[in-house]
C-alpha cells in the first residue's frame, strides 16, 4: 500500500516520478522472464525445430576425422655442417647455422611441397561408390587404379563411371553438361559449356586416349573382392591438381609444440582416415627429403668449382715441377743461401694467401652472375655462405630467402598486381640490389687485400734481384712449385671435407611420431556444439520476435505505472481467477508428484475430489484467492479515506478504454464500502454501453436514462437494492439513442446526484471510458474523488499520458489511478494464506444480477 497525502502538490509528484525506475532505462527482469513463460510454447516449439535440424544435420553431414604427426628439427644446425665429422676436423658451413622455425613452418605449408606430395600420392584422382540411399568416396581399396598421363589434356568436374564386366574389360560412361579441361602445355583450365556424353569398352592395362583426357585402369597389386562392391556404381573424378593442392593448404595446420620447441605438430582433417594419413606421411618424407637435396645440391655445386680449381692447379704444379728439376740437373743448383731461403719462405706465405683471396673474389664474382641471371624466378636456390666471414652478405642471403618463401607461399592467395604482393617485390628487389652491393663491397675489400699482399711480393722482389742470377731463378721456381703444391693440398682437404658430409647425409628433421587419428571419433560434426547452438538458435528466434515485433508498450507492472504518470497510485486490485474451483488437471502419475502437489496447496485437509483420474481444485484455494482480492478492495477504501477525510463523496470511476475493469472496480468497491457500514449507491452513468447488471429484463424501463428523458417521475423507482448487502444500492441504466452529452451535462443529473449525496454516503459513477467518449468529463464537476483504472496486459504506457492531459490541472489533486489484476509479486498480500482464523464470507462479482 502507497500511502497519500490529501495535500500532495505538482512539485511532489514529479520529484516522485524521477525517483522511479524508468523502464526504457533498466530491464524489469521480472517482466522480462513473464514474458518468456507468456510464450513458453513458441520457445519450446522454436527450440525443438531446431534441435529436430541439428539432429537431422548431424545424421546426414559426413564425419571429419583429424590425423596428426610430429617432426623434430634441429635449430641449432649441429646436422647442418658438412664436414663436420668425426673423421675430419673442421667443417665447411653451407648454409646458416641458426635454423629459423617459422620458416620451416612456411616450407612444411608451401604449395609447391603441398602439390608434390598432392601429385606423388594422385590425390587429383577419388574413387567413389553410389548406392539406392548413399554415396561416398572410398581410399585404399578399389577394384581398379587410374593412372594419369599428366602430360596430356584432362577432363575435370565430370564423374567417370565404370561397369565391370569382366576380370579384363570395363565399360567407361561419361556424361556431363559442364565441365573443365586442362591445357598442360601452359597449365591453363578452359570452361566447357556443352552437352558431352562418351561411352566405350576397354581393357584394363589399355591406354583410354581421347582429346579431353588421357588415361590407363590398372587392376590393383592387392587382391579385390568384387562382392564388397556388389549393387554399388563404381567411379572416379578427376581434379585439377592446383586446386586440390589449395584445399589442403588451407586445412592443412603446422605449429610448434610450445615456444621453447622444436617440435612441429602437422595436423589434417578429412572424411578418410587412411587417406589423411598417407598424405601427412608422405608430405614429411617429401620434407626430409628436400632438406637433403638442398644441402647435395650445396655440396655438389662447391665439389664442381674445387675440382675445377684443382684441375688448373694440378697442371700448373706438374709444369713446375719438371721445370725445377731440369734446372737442377742443368744448373747443378741445389742448395740456396740464407737470404734466399727466407725470402722464399714469405713468398710462399703471401702468394698462398693471394691465391685465396683471388679464390674468394672468383666465388663472390660467381655468386653475383648467379643472383643477376636468375633473380625473380620462384625456383631459384639462393646461394650459401661457402667460407663467406662476412656476416652482412650471410645476413643478406638468410633476409633474401626468408623473403622468397614468403612470396612462394602467397603468390597462390593473391594476385600478381595485388598491393601486397607489390610491396613483396619490391623488397626482394631491394634486399638483392643490397646483396648485389655488399658482394661488390667484398670483391674491392679482396682486391685492395690483394694489391696489399701485391705490394710486400714487390718488395721481397726486389730482395732477391739482388742475388746472383742461378739463385734467383731457382728461387722462382721453388715459390711457384710451392704455391701450387700447397693450393693443391688445400683444396685436396676441402673437396674430402665435402665428400665425407655428402656420404654422411644426416638430416636435422625427423619424424617423432607417425601419423595417426586424434581421439577416437570423428572432430566434425560436434554433436554437443550443434544441439547447444540450436538450442541458442531456438531461443533466440522467439526472443528476437518478442524485442522487434512483440508490442513491448503493455504495462506489466506497477512500476511502469509510477514511472510513468505523475498521478498517483491508490491501490493495487490482485489479480483472481473465478474459473479456478472449476480447473481440472490431469494426474500423471499416483506417487511422489501427488505428495509434493499436497504440498504446494496449503488450507483445508481435503484438497481434491477424484474422479478416476482427473481432479479439481476445490474451494481452499479458491477462497484464499478470494481473500487476497477483497482485502486488495478493502486497501482501495481505507485509502479513499486517507485521502478524503470526509469518509463520504460523490467517486467517479472510468478507464481509457473497455476491458480495463472500471465497472468491476465500481461494483466491488461499492460492495466493500457498504460491508464497511457505509451507505453507497452504485449510478451506471454509461448511456452507450451500460454493463452494471448482467441483464436488464426486470428493470426495463426503470434505470437512469428513463429518469433522466422524463419517463419516470419517482427517482426512488429506479433505486433497486442489492440481493445480500442491504447498504448497497444501485441505479442501472439502458442504451440510448439519442443525445447522451444533453442528458449528462444536464440539471437533472446534477439533480439526481445531490439528492443521493444526501442520502447516501457514497455516491460512485460508473461513467463510459473516457478514451472513447467524452462524458466522463461532463460529470467531473459534480465528483469529489476521480478514479482511473489501468489493468496489466490491456492498458498501454500512452493511456498513462492520455491520463495526464485529460485530467484539468485543478483536477488532477483529487485524481488517482487502480492498477487493477495486479499479480501478488507486485502486491502486498502475497501470502499462500489468510492471516487468523476468520472465516467470513467473502463477497465478490463483476455485475450486478437481478
Amino acid at each position: 500500500m502507497f500511502k497519500l497525502e490529501e495535500n500532495n502538490n505538482d512539485n511532489e509528484m514529479k520529484e516522485k516520478k524521477n525517483n522511479q525506475v524508468n523502464p526504457e532505462q533498466e530491464i524489469n527482469l521480472k517482466l522480462f522472464f513473464r514474458k518468456i513463460y507468456k510464450n513458453k510454447m513458441f520457445f519450446i516449439a522454436s527450440i525443438g525445430f531446431c534441435v529436430l535440424l541439428a539432429l537431422m544435420y548431424i545424421a546426414t553431414a559426413t564425419s571429419i576425422y583429424e590425423v596428426s604427426t610430429s617432426v623434430l628439427i634441429d635449430s641449432k644446425g649441429r646436422n647442418r655442417v658438412l664436414g663436420d665429422s668425426k673423421y675430419v676436423e673442421g667443417g665447411v658451413s653451407l648454409i646458416e647455422m641458426e635454423k629459423n622455425l617459422y620458416n620451416e613452418i612456411g616450407i612444411l605449408k608451401s604449395f609447391s611441397l603441398i602439390r608434390q606430395t598432392i601429385e606423388d600420392l594422385n590425390f587429383d584422382v577419388t574413387y567413389h561408390t553410389k548406392s539406392l540411399f548413399s554415396s561416398e568416396e572410398r581410399y585404399g581399396y578399389f577394384p581398379f587404379e587410374v593412372y594419369l598421363d599428366r602430360s596430356k589434356p584432362q577432363l575435370f568436374g565430370v564423374p567417370f563411371e565404370i561397369e565391370l564386366l569382366s576380370k579384363d574389360s570395363y565399360k567407361l560412361t561419361i556424361e556431363g553438361d559442364e565441365f573443365s579441361v586442362s591445357n598442360p602445355s601452359n597449365g591453363s583450365v578452359r570452361d566447357v559449356d556443352r552437352s558431352f556424353d562418351f561411352y566405350k569398352t576397354y581393357k584394363f592395362g589399355e591406354k583410354v586416349e581421347h582429346e579431353y583426357f588421357t588415361f590407363k585402369l590398372n587392376k590393383p597389386e592387392y587382391d579385390v573382392n568384387a562382392e564388397d562392391f556388389d549393387g554399388d556404381n563404381l567411379s572416379f573424378v578427376v581434379g585439377n591438381i592446383e586446386s586440390v593442392a589449395k584445399s589442403y593448404m588451407g586445412k592443412l595446420e603446422a605449429d610448434n609444440i610450445d615456444i621453447q620447441a622444436s617440435i612441429f605438430k602437422i595436423v589434417s582433417d578429412g572424411p578418410i582416415v587412411g587417406k589423411e594419413v598417407s598424405f601427412l606421411k608422405k608430405l614429411t618424407e617429401n620434407y626430409v627429403h628436400n632438406e637433403l637435396s638442398s644441402r647435395n645440391e650445396i655440396a655438389a655445386g662447391k665439389e664442381a668449382f674445387i675440382r675445377n680449381q684443382l684441375r688448373v692447379i694440378s697442371d700448373s704444379l706438374a709444369r713446375f715441377e719438371l721445370e725445377l728439376e731440369a734446372f737442377k740437373i742443368d744448373k747443378k743448383a741445389v742448395n740456396l743461401g740464407a737470404t734466399a731461403s727466407n725470402a722464399l719462405d714469405q713468398t710462399n706465405a703471401l702468394q698462398v694467401e693471394a691465391a685465396k683471396i683471388k679464390m674468394s673474389i672468383n666465388y663472390y664474382n660467381s655468386i653475383i652472375r648467379s643472383v643477376k641471371n636468375n633473380r625473380n624466378r620462384d625456383d631459384f636456390v639462393m646461394p650459401s655462405g661457402i667460407g663467406i666471414e662476412d656476416p652482412s652478405i650471410n645476413q643478406n642471403i638468410l633476409e633474401l630467402k626468408d623473403l622468397y618463401t614468403e612470396r612462394s607461399k602467397k603468390k597462390f592467395f593473391v594476385t600478381s598486381n595485388n598491393q601486397e604482393m607489390t610491396i613483396l617485390n619490391g623488397q626482394i628487389q631491394e634486399s638483392t640490389e643490397i646483396l648485389l652491393s655488399n658482394l661488390r663491397s667484398a670483391v674491392r675489400s679482396s682486391q685492395a687485400a690483394l694489391g696489399g699482399i701485391t705490394s710486400q711480393l714487390s718488395s721481397i722482389d726486389e730482395e732477391i734481384s739482388s742475388l746472383p742470377t742461378r739463385e734467383i731463378q731457382l728461387l722462382n721456381i721453388q715459390r711457384q712449385n710451392t704455391l701450387y703444391e700447397n693450393l693443391y693440398k688445400y683444396l685436396s682437404q676441402e673437396l674430402a671435407k665435402t665428400g665425407i658430409a655428402r656420404a654422411e647425409s644426416t638430416s636435422d628433421t625427423r619424424v617423432l611420431d607417425e601419423a595417426r587419428m586424434e581421439g577416437n571419433g570423428p572432430v566434425a560434426p560436434q554433436k554437443s556444439l550443434l544441439l547447444g547452438l540450436a538450442v541458442v538458435l531456438g531461443a533466440l528466434i522467439p526472443l528476437g520476435w518478442m524485442i522487434f515485433f512483440l508490442p513491448n508498450d503493455i504495462i506489466e507492472n506497477v512500476h511502469q505505472v509510477m514511472a510513468n504518470s505523475d498521478m498517483p497510485i491508490i491501490a493495487s486490485i490482485i489479480h483472481y481467477d473465478d474459473q479456478v474451483k472449476e480447473t481440472p488437471f490431469k494426474i500423471p502419475f499416483i506417487g511422489n508428484e501427488l505428495e509434493r502437489a499436497f504440498k504446494k496447496i496449503k488450507g483445508s485437509a481435503k484438497l481434491f475430489d477424484f474422479v478416476n483420474d482427473n481432479f479439481k481444485v476445490s474451494d481452499a484455494e479458491s477462497e484464499v484467492s478470494l481473500w487476497k482480492l477483497k482485502e486488495s478492495f478493502r486497501d482501495l477504501s481505507t485509502n479513499l479515506k486517507l485521502v478524503n477525510s470526509a469518509d463520504k463523496g460523490v467517486i467517479g470511476i472510468t478507464s481509457i478504454l473497455p476491458e480495463e475493469g472500471k465497472t468491476y472496480s465500481a461494483i466491488n468497491l461499492g460492495i466493500t464500502l457498504a460491508e464497511a457500514g457505509k451507505k453507497t449507491i452504485i449510478i451506471d452513468a454509461d448511456l452507450r454501453n451500460p454493463s452494471l447488471v448482467k441483464g436488464i429484463r426486470k428493470i426495463k424501463g426503470k434505470g437512469l436514462s428513463n429518469y433522466l428523458r422524463g419517463d419516470v417521475s419517482s427517482l426512488s423507482d429506479v433505486i433497486h437494492s442489492h440481493e445480500k448487502v442491504k447498504n448497497l444500492k444501485f441505479i442501472p441504466s439502458e442504451i440510448v439513442d439519442g443525445n447522451v452529452h444533453e442528458l449528462l451535462s444536464g440539471d437533472k443529473m446534477k439533480s439526481v446526484v445531490e439528492k443521493l449525496k444526501q442520502e447516501y454516503d457514497y455516491v460512485i459513477l460508473d461513467t463510459p471510458a473516457v478514451g472513447l467518449v467524452s462524458d466522463f468529463l461532463l460529470l467531473l464537476d459534480i465528483m469529489d474523488i476521480n478514479l482511473f483504472v489501468v489493468r496489466r496486459n490491456v492498458s498501454k504506457i500512452e493511456f498513462l499520458e492520455d491520463l495526464d492531459n485529460l485530467i484539468p490541472r485543478d483536477k488532477k489533486k483529487k485524481s488517482y489511478i487502480i492498477f487493477n489484476d495486479a499479480l501478488k509479486e507486485d502486491h502486498k498480500y502475497g501470502y499462500e494464506a489468510k492471516y487468523g482464523l476468520n472465516k467470513e464470507k467473502q463477497l465478490v462479482d463483476k455485475s450486478f444480477s437481478i
